[in-house]
């Protein structure tokens, strides 16, 4: 036989229950999106500045970090979607447009990977000009990505965004 549960209990556990979660579905407003981005990108602010004062000098140390900004790009990138959007239209709009434009370099992140691993396997042969074509086309990836985090920059800074504006 199952033990009876007395009403005091049973309201008890409503009103626990009825209350997890609540706080998490207040409206989102602009200000709060701009402190929640922005709170993501202080906290990986470190990490990127480590990326910057790298100076790689082997092509070991160039796939090496560009591994690193790649990782580091990406954890900010998905950390960003999971910051909930404003509720108001304009907001919100100006909100996903950020997010998408870090979303966005994804690709290019992954592009920046296949140069790097390419300029590696070409310093490793003895062919000059493979391993000056593979330089090239790693310095292309990285400009593309730079253009494309330069561009959300932008959108970050014009949103009020004063960490994840400078990142780079």
């Amino acid at each position: 036989m199952l033990p009876r549960r007395t009403p005091t209990v049973v309201l008890l556990a409503a009103v626990l229950l009825a209350g997890c979660g609540g706080a998490d579905r207040a409206p989102q407003t602009r200000e709060g999106f701009i402190s929640a981005a922005d709170g993501v990108c202080e906290d990986l602010f470190s990490e990127f500045a480590a990326v910057r004062e790298r100076e790689p000098q082997t092509p070991q140390e160039v796939a090496a970090a560009n591994e690193e900004l790649a990782d580091t790009y990406e954890k900010l990138a998905d950390r960003l979607a999971r910051v909930r959007l404003p509720e108001e239209r304009a907001a919100r709009r100006d909100a996903q447009a950020f997010v998408a434009s870090v979303r966005g370099t994804v690709p290019l992140l992954e592009e920046l990977r296949a140069a790097s691993a390419r300029f590696l396997a070409a310093a490793g042969a003895d062919d000059r000009r493979a391993l000056a074509a593979a330089g090239n086309e790693l310095r292309g990836a990285l400009d593309r990505f730079r253009a494309a985090r330069a561009r959300s920059d932008r959108r970050a800074i014009d949103l009020g965004l004063t960490f994840c504006g400078n990142l780079g």
